[in-house]
């Protein structure tokens, strides 16, 4: 634990986390322009942080769960010291790789969330060249237990969120090398058509919906016991106009 938690610096402001950070930019960028509300909590520092700052957002709170001057807070992502329904919306940038309760900590931004607010989160895919660079390259990639995007997914539609919007990038590995990074520019042009469950990073974008809904209005059933009675009258009226016409052939 010690191990990662002094590497996690290191690796964020490496040549590697860089490169990575370029190629996340847009989608985190799409991602939040359509889900950002205007009281916003942000959990972790793994993130370009212009991103973010250029959104001018007019209340956002950074907490960090080591000692960060940029953060407003201290505090565990897994048991936030705030109220329920008190944010419009929270920002996961790459935290549920490397806390050792991932269901927590999204239960947690589920509690803060407001009532149809978005959650924002980014990962690391282990389904990639980025997954297999732990054991090829380890100082090439962040350390941590990573989760593939449709995993993630299904723990937020338990939670009750719907997923709004996702994307997939870096399908390259990362490497310091310009030569290297030209010899698999390919895969970049190729990787959504044709790898698109393999990229390295991934983005996700969800929404908060209520548990239950109320009826609003008179509430109408259908009456299926009259219907039924009406064809019982009616076959007994059937039944008496043939025993009728049975009497009178008989009398004739």
């Amino acid at each position: 634990m010690e191990k990662s938690r002094i590497d996690k610096p290191l690796w964020r402001h490496s040549e590697y986390a860089a490169h990575f950070f370029a190629a996340e930019r847009p989608y985190l960028q799409s991602g939040l322009r359509q889900a950002i509300g205007p009281i916003a909590l942000q959990i972790g520092n793994q993130i370009e942080q212009l991103v973010v700052d250029e959104l001018d957002l007019p209340y956002l709170l950074r907490t960090s769960e080591r000692d960060d001057t940029a953060a407003g807070v201290r505090s565990d992502p897994a048991f936030l010291p705030f109220n329920p329904d008190s944010f419009s919306t929270v920002i996961l940038p790459h935290v549920l790789e490397w806390h050792r309760l991932p269901h927590q900590v999204l239960r947690e931004a589920h509690r803060v969330l407001m009532s149809e607010g978005h959650i924002v989160l980014t990962g690391f895919n282990p389904m990639s060249f980025l997954g297999m660079q732990r054991v090829l390259r380890p100082r090439a990639v962040e350390h941590g237990r990573y989760y593939t995007p449709k995993r993630v997914i299904d723990w937020l539609q338990l939670l009750g969120f719907e997923v709004v919007a996702s994307s997939m990038f870096q399908y390259a590995p990362l490497s310091s090398s310009p030569r290297v990074q030209r010899s698999f520019a390919f895969l970049e042009s190729i990787g959504d058509r044709w790898l698109p469950m393999f990229g390295g990073g991934y983005m996700i974008a969800a929404k908060k919906r209520d548990a239950g809904t109320t009826p609003v209005g008179r509430v109408r059933f259908k009456q299926s016991k009259p219907k039924l009675a009406a064809r019982a009258t009616s076959a007994q009226t059937s039944v008496r106009h043939l025993k009728k016409q049975r009497y009178s052939d008989k009398t004739s």
